[in-house]
């Protein structure tokens, strides 16, 4: 008996264990930041939130990653980075324990981290610093409290994803109709908690009640593009996974035999709130990267919101389907899936290398930092500043992350001696430096221009260079 429950405990554990020494490693390894944009941006404002402690609230950072991120921000970026790992853990161990809930066989409890840790937009979320993997670790959590009918935190934890992702809003909606549809009124109220401790911190810091709804910064974001409907299912490998789709029929199938067959009341609302969160998020971002609204760029990653709640609910139909099985296709399943999680493993692209963009702007930085030590620099890219050893909210440091907006005066105004590094995949628009304006300058001097011969597209189709400009008044 003590042997038997040892083994089961192994199962249950290893893979989890080894999923995580796997994203420790690659934390290592990798020559650079899994994401230099959105990822070292948001350590910035978590390593930055001791020292001005509006970034708490700043909304494109999400408050709530920023709050929880930040004591391991402090550290450095690999324990930032660290933070997310432990988001990813965290996930696993609470769908351990909706699958002994439900009573779920242990295969899948074997399974769950590795077919989570093959889906490469999740994975690259983790190791990119991203906010994805806390909202997901949010959805399976109140995917637990749900099914263990523990409506008080089920409404306490949806209303503080607001400030997780602004897709919280969704969540919130799908949350009441929950709600109402288990005749939970009291929990209802709950639901309000986050918005109001978040709304009266503004109040406090930065003397705005609704700072929420006043301060989004997505009301006049950048035009990126626009693309087609179907973006998001073109893409539907990245952030769903390979072996994730091709689970949906068994699961699919499993979920309604587990409707039908669960003494859990109304466990269908769970099951369609779970699904609904993924659903919900792709159509939403569908609508906005067509008509390119809000800032959209059609990021595949922003669907992986949903799938960690989306997977625990396709596992859970799949033991469904093969309890019923005997053991021969049962033990041909699992090495089907086990020789799948392998190859798509092998395919992770970590540790990561530099593309040819990423080397030329670091380049950038390096000979900046050589050439005019101590000099006014200005730049955009985030990967600069990671690679000079300081973050992009660091106002002390000399090096400022500044927005043009194509406004003359942002030029003329800098002193004598400034340094701007423009980068082709942010200059244009989110530095305001297109080309055009920049020729309208004799005073911005370029006396660098750094290139590649390696083959890269930027999506912006501008040359693959980075140009360095001194500021030298006639």
């Amino acid at each position: 008996m003590l042997n038997q429950k040892a083994l089961t405990i192994l199962l249950r554990g290893i893979t989890l264990l080894g999923a995580v020494i796997y994203l420790l490693v690659m934390n290592q390894l990798n020559d650079l930041p899994v994401d230099a944009g959105d990822g070292i941006q948001h350590f910035s404002t978590a390593s930055e939130s001791w020292e001005d402690h509006r970034l708490f609230l700043d909304h494109w950072g999400k408050p709530l990653f920023t709050l929880l991120s930040s004591p391991f921000a402090q550290l450095g970026f690999s324990w930032y980075i660290c933070f997310n790992i432990l988001v990813f853990a965290f996930t696993c161990l609470v769908v351990f324990r909706i699958f002994s809930y439900l009573n779920v066989s242990t295969a899948y409890y074997f399974f769950f981290p590795l077919l989570l840790l093959v889906i490469p937009d999740y994975t690259y979320c983790v190791l990119g610093g991203m906010t994805e993997p806390l909202f997901g670790l949010m959805i399976v959590l109140m995917l637990l409290c749900g099914f263990r009918q523990h409506w008080y935190w089920f409404a306490l934890i949806g209303s503080f994803t607001l400030f997780s992702r602004s897709e919280g809003m969704l969540v919130v909606i799908l949350a009441l109709i929950v709600l109402a549809a288990n005749r939970r009124w009291k929990a209802i109220p709950l639901l309000g908690v986050g918005f109001l401790v978040y709304a009266i911190a503004g109040w406090y810091q930065i003397g705005l009640f609704w700072w929420y709804f006043e301060k989004d910064p997505y009301a006049e974001a950048i035009r990126y593009g626009a693309g087609t409907w179907h973006h998001y299912l073109d893409f539907r490998t990245a952030h769903t996974g390979i072996l994730t789709m091709l689970l949906v029929p068994f699961g699919a199938f499993g979920l309604f035999v587990f409707v039908k067959r669960n003494t859990i009341p109304r466990s269908v609302y769970l099951v369609l709130f779970g699904i609904g969160i993924y659903i919900g998020v792709l159509l939403v971002h569908s609508y906005l990267w067509a008509y390119g609204l809000r800032g959209s760029i059609g990021l595949s990653r922003i669907a992986t919101l949903g799938v960690p709640g989306l997977l625990t609910l396709l596992l859970v139909g799949c033991h469904c389907v093969t309890r019923e099985l005997h053991m021969l296709p049962k033990a041909l399943a699992a090495l089907l899936l086990s020789l799948g999680i392998v190859k798509e493993v092998g395919e992770l692209e970590y540790p990561l290398k530099a593309n040819p963009l990423e080397e030329i702007v670091m380049e950038a930085a390096v000979y900046v930092q050589k050439h005019y030590p101590g000099a006014k620099i200005c730049y955009f890219h985030p990967l600069i500043a990671w690679k000079m050893g300081y973050s992009t909210k660091d106002l002390d440091s000399g090096i400022e992350q500044r927005y043009f907006k194509a406004q003359p005066f942002w030029v003329t105004d800098l002193p004598e001696g400034t340094i701007i590094i423009r980068d082709p995949a942010f200059g244009p628009l989110e530095q305001g430096l297109p080309m055009d304006f920049v020729r309208q300058f004799p005073e911005m001097v370029e006396v660098k221009k750094i290139t590649t011969d390696k083959p890269y597209r930027i999506y912006n189709n501008e040359p693959v260079e980075v140009h360095i400009y001194k500021i030298v008044k006639q």
